[in-house]
């Protein structure tokens, strides 16, 4: 699921951005989380409390915050590094300083927000990468991720296991995996496992069988939202 956040501190703006953003991800059918901030004071609290948006859409200047949505983000920038951003001005002053920070997009705030289906096609695009690259003794291996079939750590060593029968051993952290893999297709299943959706063929209660009929655990305590989030990619798969 992608974490999408808007950031403004016109309310009128923002409530309308809500809206329009809604509908074009809902046509895209992708699984997303949408979050309103009014205040960039918010917005980095909800970082420092170990959360995490994948795109957001920032406004440059703001009424009663000191700092312009270039600091923000370059803050942002210096502990998240995967953050995509899109800026939002009433006029194109900032366009240059922005790109330090490589926004996504630079967007002229209007009713209809012409630019608005560029910035997504750009988060889309550069979100379908289909390898995965890990550092093993072999060697820099790329797999295709629609070849993985789930990863599991244990102690300081991460196994990532493949269609084909295989497994690779590598140094990491599933958190660290977790934010280089698409979120709409990889879902966390138990504390030591992450595992990609497009291979479960069944989750019964705290197990999960995928289709080399290998099976994972799932945690008690996530079991209800990874139904949840199965049964929300099956029906957007199913529909396609």
């Amino acid at each position: 699921m992608y974490k999408i956040a808007i950031c403004d501190d016109n309310t009128q703006f923002s409530t309308s951005l809500e809206k329009v953003l809604t509908s074009r991800l809902q046509e895209r059918n992708v699984g997303f989380e949408l979050t309103v901030f009014q205040d960039p004071s918010e917005l980095l609290a909800a970082f420092e409390n170990d959360g995490t948006f994948h795109l957001i859409f920032l406004d440059i200047l703001y009424e009663k915050h000191p700092a312009n949505g270039i600091e923000i983000a370059r803050k942002i920038r210096s502990f998240h590094t995967n953050t995509d951003f899109v800026f939002l001005s009433y006029s194109s002053d900032y366009a240059l300083e922005s790109y330090e920070v490589s926004p996504l997009h630079y967007i002229i705030k209007s009713p209809v927000m012409e630019k608005l289906e560029d910035a997504l096609n750009r988060f889309f695009n550069k979100h379908s990468e289909q390898n995965f690259y890990i550092k093993t003794r072999e060697g820099i291996l790329s797999l295709p991720v629609s070849d993985i079939l789930y990863f599991e750590i244990y102690g300081h060593n991460l196994s990532v296991y493949v269609k084909s029968g295989k497994s690779h051993t590598f140094s990491g952290t599933l958190k660290k995996v977790e934010s280089q893999l698409p979120p709409s297709l990889f879902i966390r299943a138990h504390k030591s496992f992450l595992v990609n959706m497009e291979h479960i063929v069944k989750i019964a209660r705290y197990e999960i069988t995928l289709s080399n009929d290998a099976t994972v655990p799932v945690s008690k305590k996530k079991y209800p939202a990874i139904m949840n989030a199965f049964a929300e990619y099956s029906t957007k798969n199913t529909s396609m």
